[in-house]
């Protein structure tokens, strides 16, 4: 406030029940009878986009209730939103695409594809074997490896590595498949031995190695990719028998794997892969590519800068592939991108084009590889592999959630058939966790320690990651449960008592409707027929989610059409909290027509959601729009529909212009712009000043502008014109402001000029 208000001098018995009234209303948390508390639906006074909570009290306080109200519903009370928090969390789980897997693969005399180490298709030039098939290797190409260090970006674990290399002669290089550990090793150990003596190495079984007649030249450095069945064979009492080995030979071995859960076993073997950011190694990967081709139609001798421009300006700096970088791919993943762009160099709308095909094809297989448990040879002993196919959805949908909250919903997904969910015994230690996620969402996804939630965890995706939620959305819907399934999982978590996981399972049920749209609407529908505010509220969400995708918006719209001219109490509150939550946004004219079907039903009384849905029209620059269409409700036949009325300029009326203008009530700063006309205002506020559910605090409100507009002309100049409007004709109004005036204001405010002035209208208006 201005600091204008003084203590209080009582002239009589009233003055002190007023005041003592106002004490007491705001010492309590609840309104003292009738309608609930209004203080929440005010907002804050600086104008930002709160939720809307709860309504107006009575004008002074009674003894009983209205003879014709109704008790309101008994009910849980709903969550505060900000629609646009709604928004921002649905758009990570409906936005666009990005990032595949592929790597080497040795087998035999067989070397080919284009993964990490991105060497071309054959790149051996002979295979040698101990004779029983048992241990073979391979020599690889001199050029095909010169060629990999020319498009190589160094990786930060690189200089490690060779500084191991230069005391031992055999390390274990950890890291998850396609991250270019292939590559770190390849030419590490091409620094070290020379780049024509790099083989490929294959055993069954690691032990074979030990063999007396196990060939394996000196003078070489050997690459050896260990399966998951060999990871487990590996101890430290083998690995000291191979160095001993490579000693004795001047060799060098490197064994290849995700060492993760045995770094602590193997310690002093093991090195930990890094990769080079992904833009670099996008760039060195196309540079080496492009090499000596001209591809900005030079004119004359092409001196190669052509290339540097378009690797940069064209494509680094385009905004798909820019934001796809972002989310660091996998070397391997990289190298795939670059193969589709080198072929034919697009640019411009083409690259778009190309890119828009192909990210999407990535981001698919990276999700099918996650919930395909077997297929990464990922073993979880602790878990059934529906469980944890399960925990890996879960994460997608709750992202964000504690992770004892996510391992909850996985158990119910993965025995949803079942009445008695069963609970594991497994402690979620950083190993077991490790294991459920897999390394390939393991790279996706954040650990956050946070010691208020239970368990002391929470899962969250990286930015650049966001796009594989909806991917593991996609392949959970097609290829491992069944619609059905899904949808009455997610309901099943909405109805459940955590605002956050019913938010994000509505989220996951909107996504979904591009799936089967009529399925989705159908479980909405049930949802919003609950009589549970919480669950109508992630109903809403559900019906956001589905309008945010173009595809499903004229559905959409004519069901909320439906729901809002039905008589279905709980299908049209359902309504207003859509269009409060981000619809209004989208449609806001058709908010309006279908608000005001909403406010006649007599359930609107005891909520809160009609006035949501018209601030948020007005918020988003349409309030030229909701103030006329307000003054015509205030003429409604329907009571129900002159309240809302009321109630919307009462918390537009707590709303303040923004700097430099902050001394300004936002309304009358659109009646000096021009926006508003001066007679609809006057309009809004005569009847929130007359309806015994809104006068009470809408005095007070009034009495607010006025102590604010003191000593300021201009907006001063405003509120009189005002107050001459709302009290011209009305005699009622016009003793209730004299009360005001005589017995509220000029107590509280015996300093404020700007009270005579309103004096004088009063005696103007009564001669």
């Amino acid at each position: 406030m201005s600091g204008r208000y003084a203590p209080v001098s009582a002239d009589s018995e009233r003055d002190l029940a007023d005041l003592w009234h106002d004490v007491l209303e705001e010492a309590s948390g609840d309104d003292l009878h009738g309608d609930v508390d209004d203080r929440a639906v005010r907002g804050p006074r600086d104008g930002s986009p709160a939720a809307v909570e709860s309504f107006d009290g009575p004008d002074e306080p009674t003894s009983a209730a209205e003879p014709d109200a109704e008790p309101p519903e008994e009910d849980e009370p709903d969550d505060l939103l900000d629609p646009g928090d709604v928004l921002r969390r649905l758009a990570g789980l409906l936005g666009g695409s990005t990032i595949d897997v592929g790597d080497v693969r040795v087998q035999g005399q067989n070397a080919t594809g284009p993964g990490a180490v991105a060497i071309g298709t054959v790149n051996v030039t002979a295979g040698r074997s101990d004779g029983a098939g048992r241990v073979w290797f391979e020599t690889l190409v001199e050029a095909s490896v010169r060629e990999t260090a020319s498009g190589y970006a160094y990786a930060p674990s690189d200089q490690r590595l060779d500084h191991h290399l230069q005391h031992h002669h055999l390390l274990c290089l950890s890291g998850p498949a396609g991250s270019g550990r292939f590559s770190s090793a390849t030419l590490a150990v091409a620094r070290r031995h020379g780049y024509e003596r790099v083989r490929v190495l294959g055993v069954d079984q690691l032990a074979d190695l030990l063999g007396a007649d196990a060939p394996l030249p000196a003078g070489h450095g050997y690459v050896l990719r260990l399966n998951e069945v060999a990871l487990r064979e590996v101890d430290g009492f083998t690995l000291v028998a191979l160095a001993a080995r490579a000693e004795t030979s001047d060799t060098t071995l490197i064994l290849i794997g995700d060492f993760s859960r045995r770094k602590h076993d193997l310690v002093g073997h093991v090195v930990e892969h890094r990769s080079a950011p992904a833009v670099e190694v996008f760039r060195a990967q196309l540079r080496q590519q492009l090499r000596g081709q001209c591809v900005g139609w030079c004119m004359g001798t092409c001196d190669g800068r052509c290339v540097d421009r378009y690797v940069d300006a064209d494509c680094v700096g385009h905004p798909l592939l820019s934001a796809y970088l972002a989310s660091e791919p996998r070397p391997g993943e990289v190298v795939a991108i670059v193969a589709t762009i080198a072929r034919t160099v697009p640019k411009g709308s083409a690259l778009a084009e190309r890119l828009e095909q192909f990210l999407p094809l990535q981001l698919r297989e990276r999700a099918a590889e996650i919930l395909d448990v077997r297929r990464g040879g990922e073993e979880v002993d602790a878990f059934p592999h529906d469980e944890v196919r399960a925990f890996r959805l879960s994460c997608a949908i709750l992202a964000g959630q504690p992770v004892t909250e996510i391992h909850q919903a996985a158990q119910r997904l993965a025995r949803f058939d079942f009445q008695e969910p069963a609970s594991s015994s497994a402690t979620f230690r950083g190993s077991v966790l490790d294991a459920l996620l897999g390394s390939t969402l393991g790279q996706a996804v954040t650990r956050v320690n946070d010691a208020r939630v239970p368990g002391g965890c929470r899962i969250e995706f990286s930015a650049g990651a966001e796009p594989l939620r909806s991917a593991l959305l996609d392949v959970a819907w097609t290829e491992w449960w069944s619609p059905k399934h899904l949808l009455d999982w997610l309901a099943d978590l909405i109805r459940g008592d955590l605002p956050a996981v019913r938010q994000a399972a509505a989220g996951a049920i909107g996504w979904s409707a591009t799936r089967d749209v009529q399925s989705a609407l159908d479980t909405v529908g049930e949802l919003a027929r609950e009589r549970r505010a919480g669950v109508r509220q992630a109903a809403a969400i559900v019906l956001v989610a589905m309008a945010m995708q173009p595809a499903l918006r004229t559905r959409i719209r004519t069901e909320l059409g439906q729901w809002a001219a039905g008589s279905a109490a709980h299908l049209r509150d359902t309504v207003a909290r859509a269009y409060s939550l981000g619809l209004a946004q989208l449609w806001p004219e058709a908010a309006l027509v279908q608000l005001r079907q909403v406010a006649q039903a007599r359930m609107q009384r005891w909520n809160n959601s009609v006035v949501r849905g018209l601030v948020e029209v007005y918020r988003n620059g349409h309030a030229a729009s909701v103030v006329p269409t307000l003054v015509d409700w205030t003429v409604s036949v329907d009571p129900e529909v002159q309240l809302h009325a009321a109630r919307t300029l009462r918390v537009l009326a707590d709303r303040w212009a923004e700097p430099p203008r902050e001394h300004w009530p936002e309304l009358l700063h659109l009646v000096h712009q021009g926006t508003i006309e001066l007679a609809d205002l006057a309009i809004l506020w005569a009847t929130a000043l007359s309806l015994p559910k809104t006068a009470y605090r809408s005095w007070r409100t009034l009495g607010f502008w006025l102590d604010r507009a003191d000593q300021q002309p201009a907006v001063a100049s405003y509120c009189l014109q005002l107050v001459r409007h709302v009290i011209a004709g009305q005699p009622a109004l016009r003793h209730r402001l004299d009360h005001q005036l005589r017995h509220v204001w000029r107590p509280v405010m015996p300093h404020n000029d700007l009270l005579d002035d309103v004096r004088r209208l009063i005696d103007e208006e009564t001669r």
